[in-house]
């Protein structure tokens, strides 16, 4: 029997309580049974995450990226405009200086340029996305993924990970170089999964999925970077409705609902519904070192 190599110690709590959890995809994952954290533990390298989201994870029929992205940009404005909202409920944004990471084809940023006349910029590693950021937000979204070398210091007001830390090889990185770029008490806003959430189904989903955080958890991460979370809140998201049979599908492996997305993509394809889902908005405030 083969022995699978376990982590000797927790990413976020550094507990040595790590258990191997499950192999998916051919990826190893593993699970704290201290602070719950669940993520990959094998090496992934750039390489492997730059061929990962090429046009084909925008444009994909099982349950690694998205069935149609660009299709979905009516709803993606509006899950905007929702963050937005809710982030507005604890913060003003009108005309802030703000960095997206992972920013996609630029439809959130373009959102806050447009509402809330903010100074809007974008680091985006897939090229395929890239192209259609660019057109909407010009030459303030780079082709390249975050590092420390990109932004003066002490620059934004608020930061955004929508989406995208999951997705990050490694998050402590990233969450170094945004307490880096942020203005002293400035903001950084989060979503993503939430394992324990009002709704904790969620599919493993390696190598597009490398962490699989909750709210505690996360604050716990944050607070390392000297992050004080100052607000979580539950999700709340537009799926079209034929997107929505299609996650279902996957979850449930139930092969009549694809049968049943595949048919109101074809007669109903801009029906879209507003569902409670498993993410959760994080607002974390940089405090002083």
């Amino acid at each position: 029997m083969q022995t699978i190599p376990t982590p000797e110690k927790c990413y976020i709590c550094e507990s040595s309580q790590v258990r191997f959890f499950k192999n998916k995809h051919r990826f190893n994952i593993f699970k704290c049974t201290v602070c719950q954290l669940s993520w990959v533990g094998d090496q992934i390298d750039q390489k492997q995450l730059e061929e990962l989201y090429d046009e084909t994870y925008y444009n994909s029929d099982n349950n690694i990226g998205y069935k149609n992205y660009l299709a979905g940009e009516a709803n993606h404005r509006l899950n905007a405009q929702e963050i937005i909202r809710e982030f507005e409920f604890f913060q003003n944004l009108h005309k802030a200086k703000v960095l997206d990471i992972g920013c996609a084809a630029g439809f959130f940023l373009d959102e806050l340029k447009n509402s809330r006349q903010c100074e809007v910029y974008g680091v985006e590693g897939s090229a395929y996305a890239y192209q259609h950021a660019k057109q909407l937000l010009g030459s303030n979204v780079l082709n390249q993924m975050m590092d420390s070398t990109i932004f003066e210091p002490d620059l934004f007001d608020v930061v955004f990970l929508i989406g995208t830390i999951e997705h990050l090889a490694d998050p402590r990185e990233i969450l170094k170089d945004i307490y880096r770029v942020l203005k002293p008490g400035g903001y950084l806003g989060i979503t993503t999964i939430d394992a324990k959430g009002l709704i904790p189904l969620y599919s493993l989903k390696p190598p597009e999925h490398l962490f699989y955080f909750d709210h505690n958890n996360l604050a716990l991460l944050l607070k390392q970077f000297n992050f004080k979370m100052t607000f979580q809140k539950t999700h709340f998201s537009h799926y079209h409705l034929y997107d929505l049979f299609h996650r279902l599908k996957e979850f449930s492996s139930f092969p009549p609902l694809g049968t049943l997305s595949k048919i109101i993509q074809k007669y109903f394809p801009e029906k879209s519904i507003k569902i409670p889902t498993n993410e959760m908005l994080i607002i974390g405030e940089k405090t002083p070192v």
